[in-house]
């Protein structure tokens, strides 16, 4: 996505003013301040069942060359759920051949399940959720799409661009330089 800003010219002229190291630290500020409504919103958006995924919901910068860039990314625990509810899964079967070979937790980490639990399971030629063993193929359902992160970023453009500016404003005002308003360009 890409926005237009009224006062991006004169906030650069403004910050050519500023020694380097202090333009690019209020710049990557105001990027965060603006990912933060994008972060606060996708949270908001977010379906909850065990709350792993709203936590899992960050946000960063990233300085490549002299462009600098902030994101809401998943990551941490519960992330790799969040591909699945933002896009949604089809049906499919999930068989015995399939499984991976088994892990079970321990107090030590975890740790491959014995050649004799696996031979048990084999024989008993079933797929195990949790403590109960299901088949040998399991129909998963699949389930429809519950987009949450590309419609915090449509919901809040408008509030991020203007949480950026405050920011930015907020933090350059020295003497007679003040940093201007930004506003995104609707032409």
């Amino acid at each position: 996505m890409t926005i237009k800003l009224k006062g991006g010219p004169e906030l650069l002229r403004l910050l050519d003013e500023l020694p380097k190291n202090l333009e690019r630290n209020v710049i990557r500020g105001g990027l965060r301040a603006g990912a933060k409504v994008i972060q606060q919103q996708a949270k908001a958006n977010v379906p909850v069942r065990t709350g792993k995924l709203k936590t899992a919901i960050g946000i960063g910068t990233r300085v490549e060359g002299s462009k600098l860039s902030s994101y809401v990314k998943l990551r941490g625990t519960g992330s790799y759920v969040g591909l699945f509810i933002e896009y949604g899964v089809a049906p499919h079967l999930i068989s015995v051949s399939d499984a991976d070979k088994p892990v079970r937790e321990t107090r030590r980490g975890p740790r491959a399940v014995s050649i004799g639990t696996i031979n048990k399971m084999v024989k008993r030629g079933s797929l195990k959720i949790g403590e109960n063993f299901v088949g040998s193929v399991v129909m998963h359902p699949g389930h429809s799409a519950k987009p949450f992160l590309r419609p915090a970023l449509d919901q809040k453009a408008e509030e991020a661009v203007g949480a950026m500016g405050a920011y930015i404003a907020h933090r350059v005002q020295i003497g007679d330089l003040k940093a201007p308003k930004l506003e995104i360009d609707d032409e």
